[in-house]
């Protein structure tokens, strides 16, 4: 009974220190954040992409998915030493996370590579689209 109590107590007194620390200087409502992220995109001043701006993005976008896919390849390293070592993981829990991370790394590499492609193909339309304007400057 006495460590209900001291569980109860330490709980309400965690739920105290967030709530006191939550009203020093910030607003209370959890969506705060959110609202000034979205009063911050509506105030600045819309510059559009050009393609050059696109190429360079999907070169960034490539680097960050090479990372991710050599983080993924050393992730799966460890848990197969894991698998050769069963003394170290006798019941597999941490070889089956290991392999959970690693298949997560592999996805977003996937997608940061998908939105690399979606901004390489937009970069060389818009320079095409540049180029031509360039060539034909009455539009005809």
């Amino acid at each position: 009974m006495r460590v209900v109590a001291y569980v109860l107590l330490g709980v309400l007194g965690g739920i105290g220190l967030m709530l006191f620390s939550a009203g020093e200087g910030q607003q209370s409502s959890p969506l705060a954040p959110v609202g000034d992220a979205l009063a911050a995109v509506e105030t600045e001043d819309p510059k559009p992409w050009t393609g050059d701006d696109l190429l360079e993005m999907a070169k960034i976008y490539d680097q960050q998915a090479d990372e991710l896919q050599m983080e993924a390849v050393r992730i799966e390293q460890k848990a197969t030493s894991l698998m050769l070592k069963p003394h170290m993981d006798p019941k597999g829990f941490q070889r089956t996370s290991l392999m959970h991370v690693a298949s997560a790394r592999w996805k977003a590499a996937r997608d940061l590579h998908e939105m690399a492609a979606m901004h390489r193909a937009e970069g060389q339309r818009l320079l095409a689209l540049k180029n031509s304007d360039v060539k034909n400057p009455q539009g005809s």
